[in-house]
């Protein structure tokens, strides 16, 4: 019933979109300067702008014959809107009147933006999200000493169903968001529990040193503690959408981990009791330290941190990364672009004016055209991994450190 909803909505709002058209196009011979040289853009006119690019990610396409009984398709919706955009952006100024229109075009864009969620809703998908999500929680509370067997297990779903929308995705492929550090952190968790897993089938998981596996505990605590808690509360798209499967893998991918550590942390007699043969925490009643040498936690979780971002920053500036979704050649040329990456949907988010305004000295249109064409250039790559390594380390190290004091001053005052 979803689709009809929208569908309906998009019928009977179509006639702002008419009517908005029509005035825009009557008063568009004059409101140009002499010469007929436009006037630099208005403040609103770069914000509409702004709202025109971020709108690309939002896969709001529909496929053809997805609303067949529809007069005005999804589709029809958008690419109104964007001519709307394109005639607006060319007024000098903005009157009251028009100020009206935008608003009323954004509230259109918002009834068009529930086809995004409607994708996938039903009685079916909706009630697995939910069982599922109470499922999880049930298992916390019952049996927490499987938790991290029921994280790599749904793990085995939930990653190459995302990965397959990922590579559907329009206007641009999404493959290479699995490189962000994220994913890297999950893909690393998954490949440490199979391994642990397949060595203690075959019986030789005694030559996994309890060295190698404490520095890796090490750095898991400090990351899964620090960075992805930190992502869970400052990224927006980090949600509980129980039908969504993008949604709700991205909200596993950051919720999960944390919630496996605190299991090894609390629950480590019961995890050793029920898989002796698979993992030795000794390490854990020996004690642990968060600052100081080259063993803390903080260390281990630093080191973990910077491979990660020497392959990123390898991939982007020397593999051609930086490169994928330009939709310009150096010479001029088109390039048709059809991969994206996290880096420049970030910039595409906003990160680039701020980047620009803050750091570059550049003008928010000359941001907006860099938005619009992700020609951005290795300074502004550099800048942006400058910022996204003093935020994951400072969540290390603060968040990272308050959780481990939390739990080492509360296991005590269970001791006593």
């Amino acid at each position: 019933w979803c689709p009809i909803v929208v569908a309906t909505s998009i019928i009977d709002r179509r006639r702002i979109f008419t009517a908005a058209n029509t005035k825009m196009s009557s008063e568009q011979s004059t409101d140009s300067t002499a010469d007929g040289v436009p006037a630099a853009e208005s403040e609103e006119a770069l914000d509409l702008r702004s709202s025109m690019i971020m709108t690309q990610d939002w896969n709001l396409d529909v496929d053809s014959g997805e609303l067949d009984d529809s007069p005005a398709t999804v589709t029809d919706a958008r690419q109104t809107f964007q001519n709307l955009v394109r005639s607006a952006i060319k007024y000098d100024t903005f009157k009251k009147g028009e100020a009206d229109t935008v608003r009323r075009i954004i509230e259109h864009i918002e009834l068009v933006s529930l086809k995004k969620s409607a994708e996938g809703f039903n009685r079916v998908n909706f009630s697995v999200g939910v069982l599922n999500c109470f499922f999880i929680c049930w298992v916390l509370g019952a049996y927490p000493e499987h938790i991290w067997l029921l994280y790599l297990i749904e793990a085995v779903y939930f990653i190459p169903r995302k990965f397959y929308n990922m590579w559907r995705a329009k206007p641009l492929n999404q493959a290479f968001y699995y490189l962000d550090f994220c994913w890297f952190t999950n893909f690393f968790a998954m490949a440490y529990f199979a391994i642990i897993v397949i060595s203690g089938i075959f019986g030789f998981n005694d030559d996994i040193q309890n060295g190698i596996r404490e520095v890796i505990f090490k750095a898991a605590l400090g990351v899964f503690c620090g960075v992805l808690v930190c992502a869970n509360l400052a990224l927006p798209f980090v949600a509980c959408l129980f039908h969504d499967v993008n949604t709700m893998t991205g909200l596993f991918i950051h919720l999960m981990p944390p919630v496996v550590m605190y299991t090894f942390v609390w629950y480590n007699d019961r995890i050793v009791e029920a898989w002796p043969n698979l993992f030795n925490l000794s390490y854990l009643e020996d004690g642990l330290t968060y600052y100081g040498g080259t063993d803390s936690i903080a260390s281990c979780s630093t080191a973990f941190y910077f491979t990660w971002w020497v392959i990123y920053v390898c991939f982007m500036l020397g593999g051609g990364g930086i490169d994928l979704p330009k939709k310009f050649k150096p010479d001029g040329s088109p390039a048709n672009p059809r991969y994206d990456t996290v880096f420049h949907s970030t910039m595409r988010d906003g990160v680039c004016i701020l980047i620009g305004k803050f750091f570059r000295g550049r003008s928010k249109a000359d941001s907006l055209t860099l938005m619009e064409t992700n020609m951005f250039d290795k300074i502004d790559f550099c800048l942006y991994m400058f910022f996204h390594m003093i935020a994951s380390l400072s969540a290390i190290y603060i968040s990272g450190y308050l959780c481990f004091k939390s739990i080492k001053r509360t296991r005590t005052l269970h001791r006593l």
